[in-house]
């Protein structure tokens, strides 16, 4: 005969298994799905650029969804060159410019239904050959994805994520067309 301490840890196993099979491993979030489709702007910079990215964490498995300093920066540079903003995205070596985004607060969720995302960066554009601030700005940013967007909830955690960040970058991104370099 089963008693019900038995019945009480089967249950509790039950549970458990549910649990670590809907919640699945957080994995970072990704460089193309950071990167917006349009940024509100014609004007087309003579300049060049170049990108550099802090703040950013690896991305624990067992915890949340975060973004690298890589990835962001990759974003921002093909965003910058889809939109045609710079006349081009140097790396390794200094530009006209140099455009640094450094993620102040990624504020996330631990559960839920509907996840919303809040993001605030530092962003700031100097230009190099005197060292003069062109803009120096915190972009904050929110996104909210939601339960329908994926049965696994760390996988809505990091649609949110890469939705905060693309809005950020956006948003950064018109700030800087709208400047008169």
């Amino acid at each position: 005969m089963i008693n019900t301490t038995t019945l009480r840890r089967a249950g509790a196993l039950a549970v458990l298994s549910v649990v670590v099979v809907l919640a699945g491993c957080a994995s970072s979030a990704n460089r193309e799905a950071m990167t917006p489709t349009s940024i509100a702007s014609s004007k087309k910079l003579p300049y060049s650029v170049s990108v550099k990215t802090g703040g950013g964490n690896e991305t624990n498995p067992l915890w949340s969804s975060d973004i690298t300093n890589e990835d962001l920066g990759a974003a921002i540079e093909k965003s910058v060159t889809q939109s045609a903003l710079f006349k081009e995205v140097v790396k390794g070596k200094s530009g006209d410019y140099e455009l640094s985004v450094s993620i102040v607060k990624l504020t996330k969720p631990t559960f839920g239904a509907a996840f919303t995302v809040d993001m605030e960066a530092g962003w700031s554009l100097i230009k190099t050959s005197d060292k003069s601030v062109a803009m120096r700005q915190v972009i904050k940013s929110t996104y909210t994805g939601g339960a329908f967007d994926s049965l696994v909830g760390t996988t809505r955690l990091r649609m949110s994520v890469e939705g905060a960040a693309r809005n950020n970058i956006k948003q950064g991104l018109e700030a800087v067309s709208a400047l008169n370099l």
